[in-house]
């Protein structure tokens, strides 16, 4: 039961305003393997306490998970990861990550991630990307991540 979604790594972090709870996950898509993914849940404070019904879950696939891996590196200074009715920002500001999600209209929640949290943020994006990508040098995958960094446009 490895694979179930309570056994998979996460990291939370807590602002005064919002939750975000980042996990690793899996991407399934007809016909393929299964490809590791990383799932962003940002919701609001409810008081003392994270609203986690009303959540914005969005999942990092291969499109996503290397721009995020840019942010937390500091080789972007931020992505923009949009769907159709959702969408989530990651920036660099000085001492941290900020992040912000919107669903609809009235839906924004959005926290700080002090430099401790950035870190264990940073650490499992890298972890999922270097499951999905497969790629087993450090070297070659933060290389790598410098030349997708240099063509991005936000």
């Amino acid at each position: 039961m490895r694979n179930h979604p309570a056994n998979q790594t996460k990291v939370r972090c807590f602002g005064s305003k919002a939750g975000l709870t980042a996990e690793a996950t899996v991407l399934l898509k007809d016909g393929e393997e299964p490809l590791a993914a990383l799932n962003l849940e940002v919701a609001p404070r409810d008081g003392e306490r994270i609203n986690w019904k009303s959540k914005i879950v969005l999942q990092l696939g291969e499109d996503d998970l290397p721009l995020l891996c840019c942010v937390c590196l500091g080789y972007l200074p931020k992505a923009e990861f949009k769907r159709p009715t959702k969408g989530i920002v990651v920036e660099r500001q000085p001492n941290r990550l900020f992040i912000s999600a919107t669903q609809g209209s009235g839906n924004c929640y959005a926290l700080p991630l002090p430099i401790a949290q950035t870190f264990r943020f940073g650490a499992l994006a890298m972890a999922q990307l270097k499951k999905q990508s497969g790629v087993d040098d450090d070297n070659l995958l933060l290389a790598s991540l410098r030349g997708a960094a240099a063509l991005y446009q936000c």
